[in-house]
C-alpha cells in the first residue's frame, strides 16, 4: 500500500563540494569502548525518561541541542520529560523503549547513532504498540557525550494489530483500482489476507485490517477505505493520507 505518490526532488552538491566536505571531516572510528559509552548513554536517557525523573534526563542534552519531536516540530527536551511525565501521573503505563539495531559512527570528539525503539503503551487497558527510528548527535564535552540533536521518526503502523475479519469479506474488494489513466492498483486475496501491488512495486504486500473496511500497511502512512455504492458493490477505494485523500475507481 503506497501512500507516498509524490516523488521526492534530491539535491545533489558539487562533486567537488562534497569531496571538500568529506575530506574536512574526521575519520570513522570504530571503538567498541566509544559505542558502549554511547549505548550506555541511550539506555540511561531511555530509563530515565520511563522512570520520570526529568532531572537525569535533561541531564544528557547540551543546552544548545537541536530537538525534533515525532510531530517533526521542534521542541526542548523538558518538553518530552513533561509530556511523559504528565502521561504517567495520569495513569497510562509504558513498557519497552529500549534501542534496538543500533549503529554508532564517531568521528573524534563527535558521534552519530541511529537505533529503533518498540513501545508499549497501557492506557488503562486499552494498548497501542509503537515504534520510532531515533537519530541522535553527540559531542564529548567533559569527559561526558552530550546530544547536540535529537530527531525521533515514527515509524507507521509497524506494531499495528490487526483485527479479526472474515476473509470471504475480502472477495469483493479484489480487482484493479484506477486512480489516473495509466497508475492501476491491484488487489488479490491470497488464503486469509488481502494483498495489494502498486505501480512499481515488484510484489504484492499484505493489507492489515482495522476494520472489515479499512486497511493500513506496516511502515506507512495513511489508510485505504472500500466503498461500496448503492447496489452493495465496491465501486473504489479511497486512500486518506495527512496530505489529503484520493479516489481510486474500480476498473475490474
Amino acid at each position: 500500500m503506497k501512500h507516498q505518490l509524490f516523488p521526492l526532488l534530491i539535491f545533489l552538491l558539487p562533486s567537488l563540494a562534497c569531496g571538500q566536505a568529506k575530506s574536512e571531516l574526521p575519520p570513522v572510528q570504530h571503538s567498541a569502548a566509544v559505542e558502549s559509552e554511547i549505548k550506555q548513554a541511550i539506555h540511561q536517557r531511555l530509563d530515565a525518561l520511563r522512570r520520570g525523573d526529568a532531572k537525569t534526563y535533561l541531564s544528557y542534552f547540551g543546552d544548545d541541542c537541536i530537538v525534533t519531536s515525532d510531530n517533526g516540530e521542534l521542541t526542548k527536551p523538558e518538553n518530552i520529560a513533561k509530556e511523559w511525565g504528565d502521561d504517567t501521573h495520569s495513569g497510562v503505563v509504558y513498557k519497552g523503549s529500549e534501542p534496538m539495531e543500533l549503529i554508532v559512527h564517531v568521528y573524534g570528539d563527535m558521534a552519530l547513532a541511529s537505533f529503533r525503539v518498540a513501545l508499549d503503551e497501557d492506557w488503562a487497558g486499552q494498548k497501542l504498540f509503537e515504534a520510532s527510528r531515533i537519530n541522535d548527535a553527540f559531542v564529548r564535552r567533559g569527559g561526558k557525550w552530550l546530544l547536540v540533536a535529537h530527531h525521533e521518526t515514527p515509524i507507521p503502523n509497524a506494531r499495528r494489530i490487526a483485527v479479526k475479519v472474515d476473509p470471504k469479506v475480502f472477495d469483493a474488494y479484489v480487482g484493479e483500482y484506477q486512480i489516473m489513466p495509466n497508475y492501476i492498483v491491484k488487489v488479490k486475496r491470497e488464503g486469509d489476507k488481502l494483498m495489494d501491488q502498486w505501480p512499481g512495486d515488484a510484489t504484492y504486500t499484505e493489507d492489515v485490517p482495522v476494520s472489515e473496511s479499512t486497511f493500513v500497511a506496516r511502515g506507512e502512512l495513511g489508510e485505504v477505505i472500500y466503498v461500496k455504492d448503492d447496489t452493495g458493490r465496491v465501486s473504489h477505494f479511497i486512500v486518506r493520507t495527512g496530505l489529503g485523500d484520493l479516489i481510486a475507481k474500480k476498473i475490474r
